[in-house]
């Protein structure tokens, strides 16, 4: 076995509390009486967070380690020990042993430490430093005094690798969540890195994109790169994680080989709280048509100045019902969604109808909630529940989102704050805040990315809560697992041959009979 490129030993990892301190092990005082008898008392603990706790690992080049378990167990955090952003910018308090390349985490610069590892991280808008995709790929580069030659070469290397070098001139604007998981993707390979980190990096990426960025970490590990994986989507690692560690409360319940991992049964996956070990697509069957009543859209045209983007003659999304809206990344699956909820305006002549009453934009507006893929842009309050209490007041909201939250497992956290939550407790903040909206549509725009399987049923299951009392519900997805647990109909988007500007039609809505709902 080559050497190590990362050894973690015995690592104990807290964030500051509220008050100011750090979590420590539990110790005791002792005290005498006059009695002269001797007692002993647990002293409090300062109220912090114990990140990661009794935290070992190693992993060598040409291997790539899976990191998975629920929400908030500790997996981006493991990450960030690995790249130096703990402890030197998330600061904390940090024991025992971290090295990478050799080279001791807590000594080391943080600058030097980007030599050795990149990162792609949950929501690759937050590493993002420019307005277009070319610039920002040539942006290390060029902090590093690279000659220009290069840096054009190393940019257009990493973007052939992901297959985005037709995004080059794009704006990062203007672009889908799964094309932006590409460019950061694209970033991280960039500089030549021996360690290369992913967390949740195919959240937003479609089944088909999904399948090449498990060729792309094929070709990776055949070139010596040691790589490590947190992820909920599991299946696309099989025949290629060397090593799986299970985290729960930031620590490694479970260390298994890749292929012991991928042996598991369906018993012991679910008691795991584990996403499908296997590839879900196979589980799709035939589908029939049918049509309901709904939000209806006809003749709906929009288009960004000089570049047509949706096209739809006629569909509808049935009340009552889920619908799966889904389609390659780029297609205009989030642009359709803000359109329905009133954020965009369709050209003249579109028509949006609810129930065969016509919807104008501030209709849309009041009747529409919308999770977006980006959770971050819907956190306003300074509390958990006051996030999901925003625009609601009285006793019986309060219960209703307590209840909501609690069903979610936010039920202990209704006084953190939005932002100190993790990317999948996040993610399920703003489903609640939406499901407790009342209103008669509802859209998710990819609410399972970076939600384990346990979150991934509860968020389905609210859902179907909300078809069951009537409501139209249009869940985005790139997620066969869920589409496959809830949705009742599946709405497939494409591009429109004739078109080389990107224009896309939507093509069917079908009730699934096999997969899906039963």
């Amino acid at each position: 076995m080559s050497e190590a490129s990362v050894h973690i030993q015995g690592v104990r990892f807290s964030y500051r509390g509220a008050n100011g301190g750090y979590a420590q092990p539990p110790h005791e005082a002792t005290a005498t009486g006059e009695s002269g008898t001797t007692t002993t008392e647990p002293l409090p603990t300062p109220d912090a967070i114990i990140a990661l706790d009794d935290f070992s690992l190693t992993c060598h080049p040409g291997t790539i380690t899976l990191i998975c378990g629920a929400s908030g167990s500790g997996k981006s955090t493991a990450l960030r020990l690995v790249n130096g952003l703990v402890p030197h910018f998330n600061e904390g308090q940090l024991t025992g042993e971290v090295t990478v390349q050799g080279e001791s985490i807590a000594d080391a610069p943080l600058p030097d430490l980007g030599k050795h590892s990149e990162t792609v991280f949950q929501n690759p808008r937050s590493q993002f430093f420019t307005s277009e995709v070319m610039t920002e790929l040539a942006f290390r580069g060029e902090n590093w005094g690279l000659d220009p030659a290069t840096i054009i070469a190393q940019a257009t290397t990493a973007a052939r690798a992901v297959g985005i070098e037709d995004l080059l001139g794009e704006r990062l604007d203007q672009l889908s969540g799964g094309q932006l998981q590409k460019v950061a993707c694209a970033q991280a390979l960039t500089p030549g890195a021996a360690i290369l980190l992913f967390d949740e990096p195919t959240s937003n990426l479609s089944p088909e994109a999904i399948d090449d960025f498990a060729n792309l970490l094929a070709t990776l590990k055949a070139q010596g790169h040691t790589i490590v994986v947190a992820e909920h989507r599991l299946y696309f690692l099989q025949h290629l994680a060397d090593q799986v560690v299970i985290m729960a409360d930031g620590r490694i319940t479970h260390h298994l080989s890749g292929e012991a991992f991928y042996t598991l049964d369906e018993g012991q996956r679910l008691a795991l709280g584990l996403r499908t070990l296997h590839d879900p697509r196979a589980a799709h069957g035939p589908a029939r048509p049918e049509v309901t009543d709904g939000l209806e859209l006809n003749q709906v045209r929009y288009a960004y100045p000089g570049k047509p983007v949706l096209n739809i003659d006629h569909a509808v999304f049935a009340a009552g019902k889920i619908t799966a809206l889904t389609g390659e990344n780029g297609v205009g699956k989030s642009t359709l969604a803000r359109l329905i909820c009133g954020l965009a305006k369709a050209e003249k002549g579109s028509g949006i109808t609810l129930h065969g009453q016509p919807l104008t934009t501030g209709k849309r507006l009041a009747n529409t909630a919308l999770v977006m893929q980006d959770v971050h842009r819907q956190l306003f309050a300074d509390s958990v529940l006051g996030e999901v209490m925003i625009g609601r007041d009285g006793e019986q909201d309060e219960v209703k989102a307590k209840q909501v939250l609690d069903e979610l497992g936010l039920g202990d956290t209704l006084d953190r704050h939005p932002l100190a939550l993790s990317g999948g407790q996040k993610q399920r903040l703003v489903v609640a805040s939406a499901v407790v909206a009342d209103k008669a549509v509802y859209l998710f725009d990819e609410p399972t990315s970076g939600v384990d399987y346990r979150h991934l049923l509860g968020i389905s299951q609210q859902m179907r809560r909300l078809a069951d009392n009537g409501a139209v519900v249009i869940v985005i997805t790139h997620d066969p697992e869920l589409v496959a647990t809830c949705a009742d109909h599946i709405a497939v988007m494409h591009h429109l041959d004739s078109y080389s500007e990107g224009e896309a039609q939507l093509t069917f809505s079908l009730p699934l009979t096999k997969g899906g709902r039963r």
